[in-house]
This record gives C-alpha cells, sequence and structure tokens, in this order.
C-alpha cells in the first residue's frame, strides 16, 4: 500500500510540476533582472546617524545590505552633513529619503547600486514594483504628513504627486510621506485606489495630513456570473454569494458542509453522517422540481466539475448560486436545477504575503443513546412479552437477582476469588457495549499554507493543505492484527494559480488544484453488499444494538478456547466486535488533478474598444485504487448454565480464511474547452456588454464506458442606461447525447430588467435610501440528468446463452429489456423571478427574491399502461410527460456598523421557503372508496404518508380493554389485531376498516420547504466573536427502522421505550412516549403520524471566539497578523424528533452521526 501511494502521490506531481515549471520559466526569462532588483531593495534596515558625511552614511548602509555603491564624489556631495533616523524600513525608502532631495538617481545591477545625477525631464519620485530607476528633481520646499483613512488608519503605498508634474513619492506602511514640491507649483493630489482622490493647495504647509473617503462606486461589489463578472449593483437575475472569510469560520471537512445555511435559496443536508472522507452533503437549490436528477451544476474556476466536498475553504475567494433563469440560461440543458460556481484565490500585485493556518479539533457524536443496563433491558423484554400474553416470561426474579449481584454467594476470602469474580462478571454482565466500541471524541488536524502576491506582470497564489480526520471508532492496534483497521482520512491539497502580463493587452493564466485522500476503514463485506458507506453503517447500527447482557466481545482464558476468540453476540452472526476488528481493512487512495490554462486578449487597440477574446483548456483527472484485506475468524457462542453459573463456548461458525487482498482501481478524466468573444464599452450614459461562448465538454473513463459529450453555445447581451434602466438577454444552445439524432439540441433564452430607483432624480439625494432597485426575469432552461442510465432512446436488447438446445451448447436467445424511446428529450424549466434590492443609510442591505417555475418534459414511467398489454411493466420506455410546479420566495438581511475604530457589529440572516406541487406523473388513479385518490398529484415530491392517530381521547392510544372493544364494534384493523396500549387509527374513509384505503399525507416531504440561517460578529479591538445559527423547517421523513422500532431481534431498546404505555404509568398520570412494546411487529409498526416524525432543527452551527495580537507587538518578529481562535462546530442542536438519539441531519437512524467539534486554531500571516 505505501509503495502504490508513493506511486500515486509521484505521479500527480509529474503532471502538475511540469506545466508549472514551464510557466515560471517562462515568466523568469523576463523579470530574473527585475527580481533580483526588488529582492535587494525590500531588504530591511536601521539606520541612526546626526551630522555624518554623506560618504560615511553610504558605507554604513553597504555594512547593512552587502551591497556596493558606485558613484562620484562630486555627485552626491560626500563631505554633506546628514542626519536620518530610520528603523526596520525598506532601503529604498531610506534611499528615496537620502538622495531624493539632491536630486540624485539610483541604479541597481546585481549586488551593486549606480547614484547619478538625475536628468532634469525624469523628475518622479514615485517608485513603480519593480522600477530600478528612481529618477528625482531639484526642489524649493519639503512638506510630510501622513495619509489616514476615514478611520484613522494609515493607508500605505498612497500616491502624492504635484500636480502639473510628475514628481511624487507614496506612503510608507505607516502612511507617512515626504515630498520636495518644486517652487512654482501649489497644488499636491492625494490618492489611492478605490478613494475618491483629493487636491490641496498647500501654501505654507510644512506638515499637512489628509483623510481620504472611500470612492463608493470604485469599491462596488462584484459577483460572479455565468461564465464572467459583474458589478452587483447592475445585475438583474437572482445571484447570491458568499466570500472565503466567512466560509473560514467553519472547521468542518467539507465545504459543502460549510454552505449550511450561509445562502438564500440553497439547501445542505448532511444526510449521510460524518464518516471521515464521506462527510459530504446533499444540496438543492430552491429544493427540488424534479424526479429525476436534482443536483446543482457545479463550476470551480469556470469549468464543471462533480463535487466540492474536497474543496479547502482556504483555497475559495467566493461562492456564487445562479438561480433564476436569467442566471442559469447560459449553461442550457444543465441549468434547470441551479448553478454554484466557486472561484478560488489570485494574487494580487504588492506585497508577498505567507499566511499559515493551524487548527486542532475534537470532534464527537452531536447525539448519543442513553445507556441502557442489563436490568433494564430485562424489564423491558419482560414488559413486551408480557404485553402479548407471553408465559413464562424470558427473564425470572431469579435470573434478574444473578445480574442484580454477579458475585452474590462467592466468599472473598477465597484463594480463587478474583478468577470466579471475573468470570461471574463475564457470563452475568452488565455491558456499555456502544461505549466500550465509539469513543467520546476524535481528533482532526488541519494545516494550511497560502503565499500570494505579484507585481505589475506577474501574480501568483499558492496553497498547500493538510487534513487528517480520525474517526470514533475503538479498533485495535495495527500492532496486534497485522493491518489497521481504524476509521480515518487523511487529504493533501495544493492549488497555483498564476497570472501573467504578456503584453499591454495579452493576459495569460494557469490554474493546477489537486487533492490526495487516503480513508481507511473496517473491511465488512457482508452480506455481498459493498458500498463503503453502508459497512460503516452497519457497524454504528450493530454497535447501538448488541444487548448489554451478551457475553463478550471476546472468550476468555480457561474454557477450553483461546483467549481473544469472537463471541456471537446472539443473533444473525454479526458481531460489531469482529466488523470492527476482525473482518480485514479497507484502503481507499482517491485523487485528483486540474488544470487550466487560457489567455485573454484585449482587442481595443487593434479593432474597437472594449473588445476582447477569452479562451481555455481544462484538463480534469480523478482516479481511485482500494486495497481490500479480507479475512474471516471462528465464530463461538458463550453457553450459560445459570443454575450452576457456568460457562463453555460451542463453535457457532466454523470457517475460517487467512487475509486475502484485493484491489481495484478507476480512473476518470474530462476535457473541456472554451473560447469566447466578449464586449464591454460606454458610450456616455449607455452602457452595453456582450458575450459570445463555445464550449465542449467531455468525460471517459479508463473502465472502457462510452464517453460522455456535451457540446453547446451561450450567449449575453446587457444594456444600462444612466446607471437606472438595465436590460439583460442570456441565452444557450446546448446538445446532449442523452437525445436521438434530431432531438439533441435545445435553445433555451432568458429576459431580465432592472430598475434603479435610487437613481432617480426624486431619490438621488436621499440621505436613507442609498439603493432601491427592482428586478424582474423570465426564460427557460434545461435538464439532461435522467438518472444513471443513458441511450434511453434505444431499446436494450441482450443475447443469452441459452436456447432451444442449450444443454448441447448450441442456440442463442435474445432478450428484450427496456425499450426504447427515440423521441425523449431533456426536461423544461420555465421560471419567473421577481426581486428587490434595498439599502439604507449604507449599513443595512435588503434583498427580496419571488420566484415561480414550472418544471415540464420530466422523464417518468407510465403508470397507467394496463398491466395486460404484451410487454412487461418494467420494460415499456420512458416518456417526457411529467409535470411539476415549484414556487417560493427568499429574503436576505444584513447591517454592517462601525461605531468607532475599536467597534464593529455585523449582522446577516436569511429565510428561503419553497413548495413543490406534482401536477402530472400519469398516476392512476384509486377508486372513490380510497381517503385520498392520488398519492403523488396534488401533493410534493416524496410525500410522507401513513394513517392518522386518533387523539381524540388525549394521547391517541387505546387505554383501557373497554376503549379498544368499543371501537371493534364498528372498525377492524385490516392488518392484525390492535391490543390495549395500542395506536388508535382513524377510519377516513369510514367503511370500517382501517388499510391502505385510510392512508393520508402526514408533515411534509423528505425535502425541506424552509431554510434559514443567522449570523452575528462583534469586533472590540482585537477581539472578534461570531455566532452562526442554521436549520431548516417543513422536513419529515418516517423513521421505522431499528433503532426506532423496539421487536426486532431480541428487542432493541432505547430511552424512549422505558416510559412506553402501561395501565400502570396511564393510571398514574405519568408521561407515555411510546405505545405498548411488543416482542413483534403489530399494529403500531406502521407508518402513522408518530413515526412519521417532523425533522425541523436549529443548530448552532458555528461559535468563533478570536484575538487578533496588536500589530505593534509582532513587527520586531517579522509578522504582520497574529489571531488565536477558539471555535465550537455543531455544538447545540434544538429539534422535534421524538427520540434523543437521532439527530435531524441524519436519513438512517443508526447511521454514522453528524459529528460536533471544539476547536484551537491559530492563523499569522508573514
Amino acid at each position: 500500500m505505501g509503495k502504490h501511494y508513493k506511486e500515486i502521490i509521484w505521479q500527480i506531481m509529474k503532471i502538475s510540476i511540469v506545466p508549472c515549471l514551464l510557466w515560471m520559466l517562462c515568466v523568469q526569462l523576463s523579470l530574473a533582472k527585475d527580481l533580483r532588483a526588488q529582492e535587494i531593495l525590500s531588504q530591511r534596515i536601521s539606520i541612526s546617524v546626526t551630522e555624518m558625511d554623506m560618504e560615511k552614511v553610504l558605507e554604513k548602509i553597504e555594512g547593512q545590505t552587502k551591497v556596493r555603491f558606485i558613484y562620484s564624489a562630486e555627485v552626491i556631495h560626500a563631505e554633506r552633513k546628514v542626519t536620518l533616523d530610520y528603523q526596520n524600513q525598506r532601503l529604498d525608502t531610506v534611499l528615496e529619503m537620502l538622495l531624493g532631495p539632491l536630486g540624485i538617481e539610483y541604479k541597481v545591477s546585481k549586488k551593486t547600486i549606480l547614484l547619478r545625477k538625475a536628468a532634469e525631464k525624469k523628475t518622479s519620485l514615485k517608485t513603480e514594483p519593480f522600477e530600478n530607476t528612481i529618477p528625482r528633481a531639484q526642489a524649493d520646499r519639503d512638506i510630510t504628513g501622513k495619509v489616514l483613512d476615514e478611520k484613522g488608519e494609515p493607508i500605505p503605498g498612497a500616491s502624492v504627486v504635484v500636480k502639473g508634474t510628475t514628481v511624487g513619492t507614496s506612503t510608507n506602511i505607516e502612511g507617512i510621506y515626504q515630498l520636495s514640491v518644486p517652487e512654482d507649483k501649489d497644488i499636491v493630489i492625494f490618492s489611492f485606489v478605490g478613494y475618491i482622490s483629493q487636491e490641496i493647495r498647500i501654501g505654507n504647509a510644512a506638515n499637512l495630513d489628509i483623510t481620504l473617503k472611500v470612492d463608493e462606486k470604485a469599491l462596488e461589489e462584484v459577483v460572479v456570473v455565468g461564465f464572467g463578472e459583474q458589478k452587483k449593483v447592475s445585475v438583474t437575475g437572482s445571484v447570491s454569494s458568499v466570500t472565503s472569510e466567512v466560509l473560514q469560520q467553519s472547521s468542518s471537512a467539507s465545504l459543502a458542509n460549510s454552505l449550511s445555511g450561509r445562502l438564500p435559496g440553497l439547501t445542505s443536508i448532511q444526510s449521510g453522517g460524518g464518516q471521515p472522507g464521506r462527510d459530504d452533503a446533499t444540496m438543492y437549490l430552491r429544493g427540488a422540481a424534479t424526479t429525476n436528477g436534482r443536483s446543482p451544476l457545479i463550476l470551480i474556476d469556470g469549468v464543471p466539475r462533480d463535487n466540492i466536498r474536497t474543496l479547502d475553504a482556504n483555497e475559495v475567494a467566493s461562492v456564487s448560486i445562479l438561480k433564476d433563469a436569467s442566471a442559469t440560461a447560459v449553461f442550457g440543458v444543465r441549468g434547470a436545477n441551479g448553478v454554484i460556481l466557486i472561484t478560488t484565490k489570485r494574487g494580487t500585485a504588492g506585497k508577498n504575503e505567507l499566511t499559515i493556518n493551524a487548527e486542532q479539533s475534537f470532534t464527537s457524536f452531536t447525539r448519543e443513546p442513553e445507556r441502557l443496563h442489563s436490568l433494564e433491558y430485562m424489564a423491558l423484554r419482560n414488559e413486551a412479552s408480557k404485553n402479548d400474553g407471553i408465559t413464562p416470561l424470558p427473564f425470572s426474579e431469579e435470573t434478574m437477582a444473578k445480574y442484580a449481584n454477579p458475585l452474590a454467594g462467592l466468599d472473598p476470602n477465597d484463594p480463587d476469588y478474583a478468577r470466579k469474580a471475573m468470570v461471574r462478571k463475564y457470563i452475568y454482565p452488565d455491558h456499555d457495549y456502544y461505549r466500550e466500541y465509539i469513543s467520546r471524541y476524535a481528533p482532526q488536524t488541519r494545516v494550511n499554507m497560502n503565499v500570494t502576491g505579484g507585481t505589475d506582470k506577474v501574480s501568483y497564489f499558492v496553497n498547500g493543505g493538510y487534513l487528517h480526520q480520525g474517526g470514533n471508532l475503538n479498533t485495535e492496534p495495527k500492532s496486534v492484527l497485522g493491518y489497521d483497521p481504524a476509521a480515518k482520512m487523511d487529504r493533501y491539497n495544493f492549488r497555483a494559480n498564476l497570472d501573467y502580463k504578456v503584453t499591454n493587452s495579452l493576459k495569460s493564466f494557469l490554474n493546477i488544484g489537486s487533492y490526495i485522500e487516503q480513508v481507511n476503514m473496517p473491511a465488512a463485506w457482508l452480506y455481498g453488499n459493498s458500498d463503503t458507506g453502508w459497512m460503516m453503517s452497519d457497524l454504528i447500527y450493530q454497535a447501538q444494538t448488541i444487548l448489554p447482557i451478551t457475553p463478550g466481545p471476546t472468550t476468555i482464558e480457561g474454557f477450553g478456547v483461546a483467549p481473544g476468540q469472537i463471541v456471537d453476540p446472539g443473533y444473525m452472526d454479526r458481531s460489531a466486535f469482529e466488523i470492527m476488528n476482525r473482518m480485514g481493512a479497507r484502503n481507499e487512495v482517491r485523487s485528483n488533478l486540474n488544470a487550466s490554462f487560457g489567455a485573454e486578449w484585449d482587442l481595443s487597440n487593434v479593432i474597437t474598444k472594449g473588445l476582447s477574446l477569452k479562451g481555455m483548456l481544462s484538463y480534469d483527472s480523478k482516479a481511485t485504487t482500494a486495497m481490500q484485506g479480507k479475512k474471516s475468524e471462528r465464530l463461538y457462542l458463550a453457553e450459560v448454565d445459570m443454575a450452576k453459573d457456568q460457562l463453555s463456548y460451542a463453535v457457532k461458525r466454523s470457517d475460517e480464511s487467512l487475509l486475502t487482498l484485493t484491489k481495484g482501481a478507476d480512473s476518470r478524466y474530462n476535457i473541456n474547452v472554451q473560447g469566447s468573444i466578449n464586449y464591454a464599452r460606454a458610450f456616455g450614459k449607455h452602457d452595453v456588454t456582450g458575450m459570445i461562448l463555445g464550449q465542449r465538454d467531455t468525460w471517459e473513463s479508463t473502465a472502457g464506458e462510452i464517453p460522455f459529450n456535451v457540446l453547446g453555445v451561450a450567449g449575453r447581451a446587457t444594456y444600462g442606461y444612466d446607471e437606472r434602466y438595465l436590460a439583460e438577454v442570456n441565452m444557450g444552445y446546448n446538445g446532449s447525447e442523452q437525445f436521438a439524432p434530431g432531438h439533441r439540441y435545445g435553445f433555451f433564452p432568458a429576459f431580465s430588467a432592472g430598475w434603479i430607483i435610487s437613481n432617480e432624480n426624486f431619490l438621488k439625494n436621499n440621505r436613507y435610501i442609498t439603493n432601491l432597485k427592482l428586478r424582474a426575469s423570465y426564460g427557460k432552461v434545461g435538464n439532461d440528468k435522467m438518472g444513471s442510465a443513458r441511450f434511453l432512446y434505444q431499446s436494450n436488447i441482450t443475447l443469452g446463452g441459452d436456447g432451444p438446445l442449450g444443454s448441447l451448447g448450441l442456440g442463442q436467445t435474445i432478450n428484450q429489456g427496456l425499450l426504447g424511446n427515440p423521441n425523449i428529450t431533456w426536461e423544461i424549466a420555465k421560471k419567473q423571478n421577481y426581486g428587490l434590492d434595498l439599502q439604507i443609510l449604507r449599513d443595512l442591505n435588503l434583498s427580496v427574491d419571488v420566484f415561480k417555475e414550472r418544471r415540464s418534459n420530466i422523464l417518468i414511467t407510465r403508470g397507467t399502461v394496463p398491466e395486460f398489454q404484451g410487454v412487461p411493466l418494467g420494460n415499456i420506455p420512458k416518456v417526457n410527460m411529467g409535470l411539476v410546479d415549484n414556487k417560493g420566495f427568499e429574503i436576505e438581511l444584513s447591517y454592517n456598523k462601525a461605531f468607532s475604530k475599536d467597534f464593529k457589529v455585523m449582522v446577516s440572516g436569511n429565510y428561503g421557503y419553497n413548495h413543490n406541487t406534482v401536477k402530472f406523473l400519469d398516476e392512476s388513479v384509486r377508486d372513490e372508496t380510497y381517503a385520498y385518490r392520488y398519492r403523488s398529484t396534488g401533493f410534493s415530491l416524496n410525500q410522507s404518508w401513513g394513517y392518522k392517530i386518533d387523539y381524540g381521547n388525549g394521547n391517541g392510544y387505546f387505554n383501557s380493554k373497554e376503549e379498544l372493544d368499543s371501537y371493534l364494534k364498528t372498525t377492524t384493523y385490516g392488518f392484525g389485531e390492535p391490543r390495549v396500549g395500542d395506536f388508535k387509527y382513524i377510519d377516513l374513509n369510514k367503511d370500517g376498516v382501517i388499510n391502505d384505503k385510510d392512508q393520508a399525507p402526514i408533515g411534509y416531504s423528505n425535502i425541506p420547504r424552509v431554510i434559514y440561517g443567522l449570523s452575528l460578529t462583534f469586533e472590540y479591538k482585537g477581539f472578534d466573536l461570531t455566532t452562526f445559527f442554521q436549520g431548516v423547517g417543513k422536513y419529515s421523513s418516517n423513521y421505522s427502522q431499528q433503532g426506532v422500532y423496539e421487536y426486532i431481534i431480541r428487542g432493541t431498546y432505547f430511552d424512549y421505550h422505558k416510559t412506553a404505555w402501561t395501565p400502570e404509568r396511564y393510571a398514574a398520570g405519568e408521561k407515555i412516549t411510546y405505545p405498548a412494546l411488543s416482542t413483534h411487529s403489530n399494529t403500531n409498526h406502521n407508518a402513522n403520524d408518530f413515526f412519521v416524525m417532523n425533522r425541523s432543527f436549529t443548530r448552532l452551527k458555528n461559535l468563533v471566539l478570536g484575538y487578533t495580537l496588536p500589530a505593534g507587538a509582532l513587527k520586531a518578529v517579522g509578522v504582520s497578523k497574529m489571531r488565536l481562535y477558539v471555535s465550537a462546530q455543531n455544538y447545540f442542536t434544538w429539534a422535534h424528533l421524538k427520540m434523543g438519539h437521532l439527530d435531524p441531519e441524519n436519513d438512517a437512524s443508526l447511521g454514522y452521526p453528524v459529528t460536533k467539534m471544539a476547536n484551537f486554531g491559530l492563523n499569522i500571516t508573514f
């Protein structure tokens, strides 16, 4: 395994490093000289001299920097007296202040700096990045001062220029500037990106401090849309986004889980639990509107990807979701379910930064069952048997007494007392098997490093990350077993995004991302099921249901069997201890490499202003290699003679096998090619943009599957007038091989408009309403996700090996399977969206969207075809006949206010509601004797159904024999005989029989209708506190598995079974939480409005407390920022489930639970 793991790492390194090296070589050839010069000039020195000769000052600088100055004594005025006091300043800053007033310029060559008199035409004092020659001008007046922002914080790098000249400088890290102004000039311009420039008449001032105000237009938020970006103020579609800073508040190993509750309209449910390496989420955008594929399309940096679980939040710059047709029409047949756009971080010109994040977490399960003691189990089993009229009861008083006091009758003075006591406790145990197999805490470690920076020509962002997830299983060590069955995951992430300005009009980029993930787990191949998620679920299932009275989990010495052998827990030949330790181990290595190379060519100077071309080629490969070690051991049954208190072992299963290794591999790759023509230009008050893009996607597998291809063209045109009236047209023209020739291509247009009312004259100067915009859109998009089957337009015809003379090996048969339908096509979603954006006092932002969708052409199997028509119903062709409506609304509200430079408050919340209704699925109509003649039509997709309980008597149970007998005089159950203490059902159709005809819709669908999130952040000086709540509502499921029902095997009981219905409990008026117990399935164990439970919940998703150390205390060690923090994730949940051990996000009652975490972290920036 180790050798194979290294091979995969090496292959990924070869693929990713070679393009990087070629790229960097090209960049280095053009910038090597500048980089060396910049490295010399960026050295920091400290110098303090008073009235020292210029020549001596230069010698002191040489001593600190190892550079050599070349100059003429006449040029530098060698004997001129100089006074300087600079601490930990860059060399170029010191040289500017020292040489500038003398009209001396310098030029760097390797480790030599040439000083010479500046030419008169070169009067600029401004130093651009990687500029080696710094000209100076003679000046008559010196001014100094600071440039500050509105909070009083310094602005480093601000430009200070004498108006009408090229004389200028820039502020240092403290915001301080010094400028020599020519005698005949009096106005200085102060400017910085994102701020309003100021022109100041200096007069006779020698010291001048300036405050720059934020330029709101320059800082207008830009959002990512399909195949491009738009200013948020000009967006007319329904788009929501979240930034990396918000996502990094979560310590989740899966980015999909970090998105829960963050964006209005996005539902993210961790339905599969928290198993290391499998803790993904199920995601919907605006709910569901189809019976087929419902997952949104995911694009990372413009390239389609299949999931986002493995993305590190530290790599991500922003996540945007596109929800209406206007935003998704450009994706054509893949846009109906919405689109998630993820943009990774990129470098920017300026100071190089190194950021390190380190975090240690401890995970535990959000919900765990209460311990059930042996005496409690026996009492409950007796209670169930008594309710069923079983005699004698399974556990006598004598038996229960032995478990209550297993050491009774032993003489403490007996020399063999210790051994006898151990045996007694073994045969009369009170096990807490759950805690023996499941640890309370598991470690999680995350380390991440970002390096970012650049110049005016090249910028880069490089990220490397490591994540370790430990499992909560108490497995035996590798030193004992010879293999490691521990449940754990190790992931290594790498990303490099490089941007290179080839010329002023040509830019290129290279994106490389990869990960290697090694997932380890026990190997439990039971009943032929090879799904690894099922393996772990079954293990957790067993750990929670093994009876506390069961001896084990292994044999003990002295009874004819070697100690440490597996003991059968008493049913189904399954032992959680065996599954967890003795069946082998499975190790999966998953790797991925994605790379994109592209260029953008500005044709403004070639054809017309605003025109550009862009092209991109992307490659994505994924591979999974699994090494499976499988073995089996002999299984023993512990037999206890209670009359004699004796133990013996019998062989329950004799088959044994040594560890057998098998290996499997699968790899897939995708090639995406895109090319686009883009146009953006302003004509006075008219703003026009346009885009035409063509792309092709090809997915292939080394397993020999037929490649999957999508080909399409996308277009967009926008128009804005006077920043008031907005119009946009989007379209997609796509082809999908899912459909027959002649039906493969479709045209999907969308239209939208916006009105920025706040820019009208009657509101333009309103001090309260700073933004008010109305939006509307309409269009259609498609969906070609038809499940796992492909080419449904063709019939499935197979050749069999047997024929009329099959016994002689002669003849074959032709078998007909699913009939094809050459007319099938994509689903069509026609969507409307109406929105409002409001901003008050620049602090309070409100967005409201109302939407409506009609999904037609849904591919279904007909339900009204007669059974006797010559073709098995399972083989009749699929048809585009389904129809579903979906509607809802979303609200997003945020408030950001800085009350002072020390105190800031940020509040944001979102709420979304969606409700789908099935209009047509070709459902057969039940006869009029049914209370509900339709089970789909008119209801939501996946609506829960069951029997309604009659709570008219106060609790819904038959509380006495008289009540039961009275009920049975008029009504009977069609699925068994009810008992006293059982549920009392309502006869909805009044026919005197409780059966399927009486079932009714209960609760809601298993797709949440309501989603919401609320975030509160407070910052005071260096402290920050953030709380984030997330939840869902109108969300139901039928919990009808073991872990809820009590009768399965020899009884599986939890805390709520302790207060099941009994005559005594009812008579005493005590709390009753469950119907009368039973040893077998009865009338209670049907879908009803007790077991169809409300899964709505509110969860404290994140709680973060951080402290950022003062910057001044860190400068001496070269650290620009250091933050310490503690956080908690999923620590508190408020839910409505009737059983305390169930987590509302888990689909399975006994699956791998969702985890909560306590975290300790450190963030350092250099």
